[in-house]
């Protein structure tokens, strides 16, 4: 079988507040975290890597979040957020913990990080960048998105369906690298 990568970010389990913040449809917090770890788990196999863009957790208790982390399927790698400084998050058994990577699918450079970069490696070359933290507030274009669960259905998602997102987002538009501060990557 095919090892599958899917990106994720910002589930904010045991994050009552999230629900007003970001309208998220759901009638509680525990309503929310089983919904979203029954989504992850119905499109993640226990071989896929799931690649997260930080903000897992929010004021759960650590053994809930253990418990909770160790219900989802896949090889977890994270991208750090602003909330998972506490609360144990790192302490769990990730393959990764890291601020900043990339990874490389079909050929195409993925730049990852919890929060949007406005440029980032490779740029100019057709590289994307990945990004959570804005909750789907922060518009997109064929390069760079969104790709947590306000985004994208309170799941992860594959390659693919980023590709297909990105594709219907507006283009990137930059300087080509030939302006007075000489540009490039």
């Amino acid at each position: 079988m095919t090892r599958r990568e899917f990106f994720t970010a910002d589930t904010h389990f045991g994050h009552a507040n999230i629900l007003r913040m970001c309208y998220r449809p759901f009638g509680s917090i525990e309503e929310h975290d089983r919904t979203i770890v029954e989504n992850w788990n119905s499109v993640v196999g226990r071989d896929d890597v799931v690649w997260h863009l930080g903000d897992v957790f929010y004021g759960t208790e650590p053994k809930l979040a253990r418990k909770t982390f160790e219900s989802l399927n896949g090889h977890k790698r994270l991208l750090l957020g602003n909330h998972d400084f506490r609360g144990g998050t790192r302490s769990l058994r990730w393959e990764s913990v890291q601020h900043y990577a990339e990874t490389s699918i079909d050929g195409i450079r993925i730049c990852l990080f919890h929060y949007a970069m406005r440029v980032w490696p490779g740029m100019h070359h057709g590289s994307v960048m990945l990004y959570g933290h804005s909750h789907g507030r922060l518009p997109g274009n064929q390069q760079s998105m969104d790709v947590g669960v306000d985004v994208f259905g309170y799941a992860p998602v594959t390659w693919p369906q980023i590709r297909q997102r990105l594709s219907e987002l507006p283009p990137l538009e930059f300087r080509d690298g030939t302006d007075e501060t000489g540009g490039g990557d």
